[in-house]
């Protein structure tokens, strides 16, 4: 008998990084579905790494995953030592580990899903978080599948 108690579930946020706008997801290991969860926009790197600071602590978030920008043929451009430099300032920050996710394609990916539906001052505000949303995704789909204690005693 083991008096650990329940587990309490993962949770994650996914960063879909850009130099206008960043958008945010969140997620758990449990449920293993990401939502879009905000879009933030004109912040410095420094105000970016406060900001998730404390969002983190918030949601007591287990790890980062950030969308990294792989070029099309897989090789690492400037705007991934960027990334890089984000992601060693997360770490610093939060004591929390980052994982990267090719994010490629994934704003291509949140534009269709919101085609047709909404104009475009509507879309630019919605499709960071939802392409953060698809990083997340693509991360909780490579967890190991999880035993469930239902009816264990």
């Amino acid at each position: 008998m083991s008096d650990a108690g329940p587990v309490r579930p993962q949770k994650f946020l996914a960063i879909d990084y850009g130099h206008k706008r960043t958008g945010l997801a969140i997620g758990d290991d449990q449920m293993r579905m990401a939502l879009p969860l905000d879009m933030w926009a004109g912040i410095t790197t420094v105000q970016l790494v406060a900001r998730v600071k404390e969002l983190a602590r918030q949601e007591r978030i287990s790890r980062i995953v950030m969308g990294y920008p792989y070029n099309m043929d897989g090789s690492v451009g400037p705007q991934a030592k960027l990334v890089d430099e984000i992601i060693a300032q997360l770490e610093a920050a939060t004591g929390l580990p980052v994982t990267r996710m090719d994010e490629r394609l994934t704003s291509a990916e949140a534009e269709g899903r919101l085609a047709g539906h909404f104009t475009r001052l509507q879309k630019r505000q919605r499709v960071d978080a939802l392409a953060a949303a698809a990083i997340l995704q693509d991360y909780l789909g490579t967890l190991p599948p999880q035993a469930r204690a239902e009816g264990a005693e």
